[in-house]
């Protein structure tokens, strides 16, 4: 394509645009002329239709051929009229008015309908009906000369002239403009070539008094300021972007360090776990030894889990699902049951774990599961970082409003500068191969935004290496008041008689295994492998409660509680849900599916002996005699 100059296209696209107005401007003209005048003459004959109709009817009623022919030959004085006929009710022709007769029919369809009216070339025609009190007498044919062409074609004219001379006139006042227009924008590529070639940033477009322009001509000599400034920002982004680069390869080496350190941790409960099934194996070991093994298989599975339930929370707080279930606590009595659980594991290490708890009982509103997530962190931590002899101390006390909990060791401490960042996810203060089975660097994460959901603080202090550490957890206080429960007088647990029980899971060994469990105690179990065979077991032998996986293929755990909950044999059962998803929705469709319970794997055996004892109060009260 040939290359045009801008003041060029400009013309072009001044003229055509230009030209193609006028010409629309032009053709609308006509086509309104036209319609104006077409309309007038349509209605001008339709009056003189109606009014001739109207004469000749009396005419017709009383068959007066010649008063009709009469009525006829008024249109003489219309010279425009060039036909005019009269035709009876059975279309016979009665008067005619034309100066050419072939202009007419001999005879009109009885049945024919009126029309019209109508062009035809220079020539206007319609019919009407002739009636009287809705009877029809007969019908009117008129056909006229018009001029609807003519003055059409004198309007045309008339519009061409003007048009022409509108263009004319566009095509001078274009030309000037479009000189005094495009001449700042020359100038300015001119200087830009310039630039492009020297290099010179101090180079600038004259000022223009056009306004738009001038906004242009402004705009282009800040560019040309600009550039300079902008190359400099270019090398301090080019530094910038180094110092990036080295921080995403440190985190690049924070992600090898996390998943080595999971790979360790794994291993680390890994290894005694096979050992000890190795022992239980071995047909010559002691009763103590195969004891001992299986305290090491349950120590370490809580270890791995452990693992799994904090990576799970890490997740969760990621992504903002991290959830509380609020309850009124007593500090003092939550504390000492995580003291208590802790307490082998400061044997092993060989510390002196102590508990100090003031006099007045003191109360907060929380989770009680994720408050003992985050105290057994803070003395699970103090343990391992304590040398052997070292001192474990924890101290509940009432600041104002606050409780306060203190965790101290006479441990390693922590240099100042990691003091913070140990809150940091995936962050250790010690890396080294010493450091044993230390975590994941989660606990710490989760433990702040755990206390930060009860709008409390945790904080930590250390006067350095070897200094030992203190961390302090602040939680607003309660008025304690009469707590659920401390009225009733405490009984003892309610013997759980044998169950018909129904366990259904795709995991065969999972099945298999959590069966014999229940067998052993002495409940009545049948195990099926699929959703399927679930339902129809259910429905042959219906069970007292039923243990179901929900992600069996096929049919899973939830349709299957839905099939049973719609069955009037079944719909009684008490459902459990045992499955690895444990979210907060994952639960609530457990529930909406029929679910009494949803138990998270690896299931606890105090977890399922409680659901297993509720199930059988409920059945004793509601149905005596009816259990096995």
């Amino acid at each position: 394509m040939r290359p045009t100059s801008l003041h060029q296209q400009l013309m072009r696209a001044s003229m055509l645009t230009t030209f193609v107005a006028i010409l629309l401007s032009a053709g609308a003209l006509l086509a309104y002329e036209l319609t104006i005048y077409r309309n007038a003459w349509v209605a001008d004959l339709r009056t003189q239709a109606e009014l001739i109709a109207r004469s000749t009817a009396a005419a017709l009623e009383v068959k007066d051929n010649k008063a009709a022919r009469e009525n006829l030959l008024t249109l003489k004085s219309q010279p425009r009229i060039q036909a005019a006929a009269v035709y009876g009710a059975n279309g016979e022709l009665i008067a005619v008015h034309t100066t050419d007769p072939s202009a007419v029919w001999a005879r009109m369809a009885v049945d024919l309908p009126t029309w019209g009216p109508r062009f035809r070339g220079a020539t206007l025609e319609m019919t009407q009906p002739i009636e009287r009190d809705g009877t029809r007498l007969g019908t009117l044919y008129l056909k006229a000369r018009h001029d609807v062409w003519s003055r059409l074609s004198d309007f045309a004219w008339i519009v061409l002239v003007v048009s022409a001379l509108s263009l004319a006139l566009a095509f001078y006042l274009f030309g000037r403009l479009r000189k005094r227009a495009t001449a700042p924008l020359e100038k300015m590529t001119d200087i830009a070539q310039e630039v492009i070639e020297s290099h010179n940033w101090a180079l600038r477009a004259p000022e223009t008094h056009y306004k738009d322009l001038g906004v242009l001509v402004n705009a282009f000599n800040r560019m040309l300021s600009e550039c300079e400034t902008r190359t400099r920002e270019l090398e301090r982004e080019m530094v910038t972007r180094h110092d990036i680069e080295q921080e995403l390869r440190q985190a690049d080496r924070h992600k090898d360090e996390f998943l080595a350190t999971l790979a360790h941790e794994l291993r680390n409960p890994l290894s005694p776990m096979t050992s000890a099934v190795a022992l239980l194996r071995m047909p010559t070991a002691s009763v103590a030894t195969r004891d001992k093994a299986l305290v090491v298989l349950d120590r370490q599975l809580k270890h791995i889990v452990r693992l799994i339930n904090d990576l799970l929370d890490a997740s969760r707080m990621a992504t903002g699902k991290l959830s509380l279930e609020r309850e009124l606590l007593d500090v003092g009595e939550l504390l000492s049951t995580v003291t208590e659980g802790v307490v082998s594991l400061a044997d092993q290490h060989g510390l002196q774990l102590s508990l100090h708890l003031p006099r007045r009982t003191l109360c907060v509103e929380g989770d009680s599961v994720r408050l003992t997530q985050v105290f057994s962190n803070l003395l699970s931590n103090a343990c391992r970082y304590t040398r052997r002899g070292g001192q474990v101390k924890v101290t509940l006390a009432e600041e104002g409003l606050w409780v306060r909990i203190h965790v101290s060791d006479t441990g390693i401490g922590v240099e100042p500068a990691m003091q913070e960042r140990i809150f940091n996810l995936f962050e250790q203060a010690d890396k080294t191969l010493a450091r044993g089975s230390a975590g994941l660097g989660v606990g710490l994460t989760l433990s702040r935004q755990i206390i930060e959901l009860h709008q409390g603080t945790l904080s930590m202090s250390s006067a350095g290496l070897d200094q030992g550490s203190c961390f302090t957890v602040s939680l607003p206080r309660l008025d304690c008041g009469v707590r659920d429960g401390q009225e009733a007088a405490a009984t003892g647990a309610t013997p759980v008689r044998p169950l018909r029980i129904l366990v259904a899971d795709d995991n065969v060994d999972l099945a298999d295994n959590f069966s014999e469990i229940l067998r052993a105690v002495g409940h009545d179990v049948e195990t099926v492998y699929d959703g399927e065979a679930a339902v129809r077991a259910a429905q042959e032998h219906v069970p007292d409660i039923a243990l179901l996986d929900i992600g069996m293929p096929g049919l899973n755990g939830y349709d299957v509680a839905r099939r049973l909950r719609a069955n009037l044999a079944t719909c009684g059962v008490h459902l459990v849900a045992i499955t690895g998803w444990g979210a907060a929705e994952d639960k609530d469709a457990a529930k909406q599916a029929g679910f009494d319970h949803h138990l998270l794997k690896p299931v606890a055996s105090e977890d399922l002996e409680r659901i297993l004892r509720n199930t059988f109060e409920a059945f004793q009260a509601s149905r005596p005699g009816d259990l096995i």
